[in-house]
């Protein structure tokens, strides 16, 4: 039997939320009643759509019957469900079918979930941003964002973050930076400088090929574009 991939596509977003997420056995009496609406039938399909009332144990137990009943092939580990849940989220964000605030909220309960994986961790800085603009009126990590520019800077965070995956660019260019002084791409240096006033004596960011303090680091969209552009023109 074939499924459609919008079957498929309901039974991994569903096993994704089970791991990341604080998991509502509701979920599974839904994704039933999918199944049945899409044309699927079992026993067990059957039984677990009317279990509205009954604790996550039942619930689980018949979801795993369907799943053996209707054939359906789970072969993707956790890592793999994870990223199949992202790059979701992140279409949906980009396609407009879901509020960029909502993707990113989803993207906290990734990052935290994967322990803090540098694949995601951007998200999770363009989160506490957000904190620190509604607190403070300044950001940490990313100077382009404002609340005024918030949602469109979000869902422009997850475009940069599709078209990085779909080029296979390495996640340790996060600790390079762009210099707009020589236009090149580097692991910055620190460098200690003196000055008249106290402290005398400070240390900051320089560009490793002309010593330039004109560097825009990762989390700026600006250099990932650069990435990109760069990447793609190898």
């Amino acid at each position: 039997m074939r499924f459609s991939m919008n079957t498929q596509e309901i039974t991994y977003l569903l096993l994704a939320e089970k791991i990341l997420t604080c998991f509502d056995s509701q979920k599974y009496v839904d994704w039933a009643v999918a199944l049945l609406e899409n044309g699927f039938e079992s026993e067990s399909l059957v039984i677990l759509a009317g279990l509205d009332s009954y604790g996550i144990e039942e619930k689980e137990k018949y979801f795993w019957k369907s799943i053996e009943e209707l054939n359906i092939e789970v072969k993707k580990t956790d890592s793999e469900l994870i990223e199949y849940y992202v790059d979701f989220v992140a279409k949906q964000v980009v396609e407009d079918k879901i509020n960029p605030i909502i993707g990113l909220s989803r993207m906290r309960d990734i990052v935290c979930a994967t322990d803090y994986s540098v694949k995601y961790i951007q998200f999770y800085e363009l989160d506490e941003d957000l904190d620190y603009l509604n607190s403070y009126k300044t950001t940490i990590y990313n100077t382009g964002l404002t609340l005024e520019n918030k949602e469109k800077y979000i869902k422009e965070e997850f475009e940069l973050f599709l078209e990085m995956n779909r080029l296979k660019i390495d996640e340790s260019l996060r600790d390079k930076s762009y210099c707009t002084n020589c236009d090149c791409l580097e692991k910055p240096v620190l460098k200690i400088k003196y000055k008249f006033t106290k402290p005398h004596k400070y240390q900051t960011w320089i560009c490793k090929n002309c010593g330039s303090i004109k560097l825009e680091h990762f989390n700026n969209h600006n250099t990932k574009r650069k990435i990109i552009e760069m990447t793609k023109n190898k």
